[in-house]
């Protein structure tokens, strides 16, 4: 009672005591570290990120790089695949892919997801030139110990020359 005196009369009765503004802060500090926590991936943003590697791999015409996104023993003829992609690429003097997913769908420790796809491309021997091939393509993904890779690619033609 003395207290609730003292700061009346001192004009800080609207002031929260010193050891309650500590416990307020702590309170704080958690909720705020608690949201900068990394949440955990939703599968369909962990796919959208493989095809997004995928796709980056391809505009930096580096066939090496796609292999990190795609799993060799589960995608069928993959050696053909690669080396048409690699002769693809070697003819390209620069180009850009464009992707939006139309959708996705997860069961399990598979996934398929279906794109439309835009590239814009130009040859080596003729930069002025562009080029543009537009599909609609499936991918297949399967869950693995180093993650999501792409076990298919339906139509391949159009990452084929």
């Amino acid at each position: 009672m003395l207290a609730a005196v003292l700061l009346a009369g001192s004009g800080l009765a609207g002031v929260t005591p010193l050891h309650a503004q500590d416990k307020s802060k702590q309170e704080k500090k958690g909720s705020k570290s608690q949201a900068r926590e990394p949440r955990s991936l939703d599968t369909r943003e962990v796919v959208s990120r493989v095809l997004r590697n995928f796709k980056d791999g391809f505009e930096a015409l580096s066939p090496s790089t796609l292999r990190d996104w795609v799993l060799e023993d589960k995608f069928y003829d993959y050696p053909r695949f690669e080396e048409g992609v690699t002769v693809f690429l070697r003819s390209v003097g620069e180009m850009r892919v464009f992707t939006r997913e139309v959708n996705v769908q997860v069961e399990g420790g598979r996934a398929v997801m279906l794109v439309d796809a835009e590239m814009v491309f130009a040859s080596r021997h003729n930069p002025a030139q562009t080029e543009r091939r537009r599909q609609q393509i499936t991918f297949d993904f399967q869950r693995t110990p180093e993650g999501w890779l792409i076990t298919e690619i339906n139509p391949r033609s159009f990452f084929l020359p």
